[in-house]
């Protein structure tokens, strides 16, 4: 095994086995993590999506510098901004808080002929608020959505439109409508890891029992590709965390990193979610499992410091700091090669 410090930085070549340890250790105290490299695809969709914040967060302070207040007003900020769905939503409210649902209707039908093909996001913007709009006026209610629903489909990507139709039935708790669609989601999109996690999710707000949830995971895993079993697992392990039966969460993570014991990810993933309960005795003993791991030095220097960071969190315990900082430098002195005695 390779020392804990090799590779480091801050190493300078031709130090000796003291400086080893403390340079490696004083990193580990700081409890400084070098940053995992992104994917290009990961830094491509984080830049689009800053690039789209800033894009709303422009339109929105425009219009809170010079607030329309007639649709006059509106509908020369869309012709100067005719490829913003924000402004076009927000004309859609301004008529319908002055009841003027058939204009807001035509205002929707509008800003989806204007807008240019290209933007597609501004598209979908659009066509959400649109079946929201049929879900607080339509008649009859349900009908109307599905009539506009059906009509985006032709348009915009279908697991976003179908996520945007789930939410909205979520937050105006038609809670048997998006039962039901997330049947056909899961039929639709079956090797789609985030729509089984959303099928997981629904069923443990809904307080679903712990068979239930065993079935949904047995029909994902059938569904899902390979690569994406792990994630789904491990994913569904925090939803349970997060939902109130942290129990079955828990024995997930042990199931997958049983599997998996290298995988420093998912301890990190399972301690997150204990640490986020709180009971100081659980974190600890999980702490100590992963901490007597034989993993390569930097998955090792990557879990000290965690571990040091949160006894560092709580605050009021030298003692158990010094304890940790103690087994982080046995662990470095014991994956150090051994000095010639001569």
């Amino acid at each position: 095994m390779q020392p804990l410090s090799r590779g480091m930085a801050t190493e300078s070549e031709g130090s000796d086995l003291e400086d080893n340890i403390s340079n490696t250790c004083l990193e580990i105290a700081n409890g400084t993590e070098a940053n995992a490299k992104k994917s290009d695809k990961q830094l491509k969709k984080e830049a689009r999506k800053q690039r789209e914040l800033e894009i709303s967060a422009m339109e929105e302070r425009a219009l809170q510098e010079d607030i329309p207040q007639t649709p006059d007003d509106f509908e020369k900020l869309v012709r100067s901004s005719p490829n913003s769905s924000f402004i076009w939503i927000k004309y859609m409210a301004t008529l319908l808080d002055l009841a003027d649902v058939e204009k807001a209707r035509a205002v929707a039908e509008r800003a989806l002929k204007t807008i240019i093909p290209r933007e597609e996001e501004e598209k979908l913007n659009v066509w959400v608020a649109y079946f929201n709009l049929e879900n607080e006026y339509g008649s009859p209610r349900e009908d109307a959505v599905k009539k506009v629903f059906q009509r985006a489909l032709q348009y915009c990507d279908p697991k976003k439109l179908h996520l945007a139709l789930l939410a909205m039935y979520e937050r105006t708790e038609q809670y048997e409508l998006a039962d039901e669609l997330l049947d056909r989601m899961t039929k639709r999109f079956k090797t789609s890891c985030k729509i089984w996690l959303c099928r997981i999710q629904f069923a443990l707000k809904q307080g679903k029992d712990v068979e239930y949830i065993k079935a949904i995971v047995n029909r994902a895993l059938l569904s899902l590709p390979h690569r994406k079993r792990i994630k789904f697992l491990s994913q569904t392990a925090i939803l349970e965390f997060k939902c109130g039966v942290p129990e079955e969460g828990r024995s997930r993570f042990e199931l997958i990193l049983r599997e998996y014991p290298k995988r420093t990810d998912l301890w990190s993933v399972y301690l997150d979610q204990e640490i986020r309960l709180g009971d100081v005795e659980v974190i600890r003993a999980l702490f100590e499992r992963v901490t007597c791991l034989t993993l390569p030095p930097k998955k090792m220097q990557f879990l000290f410091k965690k571990y040091l960071n949160f006894e560092k969190s709580l605050g009021k315990d030298n003692e158990r700091i010094q304890l940790v900082q103690q087994k982080a430098i046995e662990y470095v002195q014991s994956s150090l090669p051994s000095q010639d005695n001569s």
